[in-house]
C-alpha cells in the first residue's frame, strides 16, 4: 500500500473512531492488519503523525492521541509559509485584518479578570525595558492573549502563524527602552477601550499600533 494512501486512511480512522485525547491506539499489529500494511510502513505513518503533534508515544501506555495546540499547528504551517517570502507590509496587513476582526468579540465578551490579566502582561512588559528580548516576548503574548479572550481557536492559530512569520529580521526585538514604552502605551489604550466596551476606540488603537511599526 502506498504511504500516502495509508496515511489518508489512518487519519480518517482517527477522526471517525471516536478516540479522545489521551486514549490509546490499538497495537501496531492490529492496526497493520486493519489497514493491510506492513508494520514498517505503519510505523512511518505513526512517526509522521507524532512529529505533527497528533500522536504521542508513551513508554507505559504505547501510542496515544494528542490534540495539538494552536502553537503546534501554527509552527508547522509557518515553515511552509516562510517559503512564500512574505514581506513585512503584507504581514502587517494580514495582522491588522486579523486583530480588527476580533474587536466585536473583545468588547462584548472580555471579563474583568481577563482585562486585569492583559494589564498584568503589559505591566510586566513595561518593567522589562532593561531586557528587551523579554519585553518583545511579552508584547507578542499580549496580542495572542487578545485572540484567547476572543475565543475563536482558528483565528488564534492564524495569529500564531503571523507571529512566527515576524521572527528574525522581519521583527527584531525592541530597539530601545522608548520603543517598549510606546508599545506599552498602545496596549494600555487597547485595554482601556476594551474595559469601556468601545469598539471604535479599540479598532483605532489597534490600527494606530500596527501602522506605527517601523517598516
Amino acid at each position: 500500500m502506498p504511504k500516502s494512501d495509508l496515511l489518508e486512511r489512518f487519519e480518517r480512522y482517527i477522526l471517525e473512531s471516536g478516540l479522545q485525547p489521551g486514549d490509546r491506539l490499538p497495537k501496531e499489529t492490529e492496526l497493520a492488519e486493519r489497514f493491510g500494511a506492513s508494520r514498517g510502513t505503519l510505523r512511518e505513518a505513526i512517526s509522521y503523525l507524532t512529529a505533527k503533534g497528533v500522536l504521542e508515544r508513551r513508554t507505559s501506555r504505547g501510542t496515544v492521541l494528542r490534540v495539538p495546540d494552536a502553537a503546534d499547528i501554527a509552527n508547522d504551517l509557518a515553515f511552509q509559509l516562510k517559503l512564500l517570502h512574505c514581506g513585512k507590509a503584507e504581514l502587517n496587513s494580514a495582522r491588522q485584518i486579523l486583530e480588527m476582526s476580533i474587536v466585536p468579540s473583545l468588547v462584548r465578551h472580555a471579563t474583568p479578570r481577563q482585562i486585569d490579566l492583559l494589564s498584568e502582561v503589559n505591566r510586566e512588559m513595561l518593567a522589562c525595558t532593561h531586557d528587551r528580548p523579554r519585553a518583545d516576548t511579552l508584547d507578542l503574548r499580549f496580542h495572542l492573549d487578545l485572540f484567547e479572550i476572543a475565543g475563536n481557536r482558528l483565528l488564534k492559530i492564524f495569529a500564531q502563524i503571523i507571529t512566527v512569520q515576524f521572527e528574525g529580521k522581519l521583527r527584531p526585538p525592541f530597539r530601545d527602552a522608548t520603543a517598549v514604552e510606546i508599545s506599552g502605551a498602545d496596549h494600555q489604550a487597547m485595554i482601556a477601550a476594551i474595559a469601556a466596551r468601545d469598539a471604535a476606540a479599540l479598532g483605532q488603537a489597534i490600527h494606530d499600533h500596527i501602522e506605527a511599526m517601523p517598516m
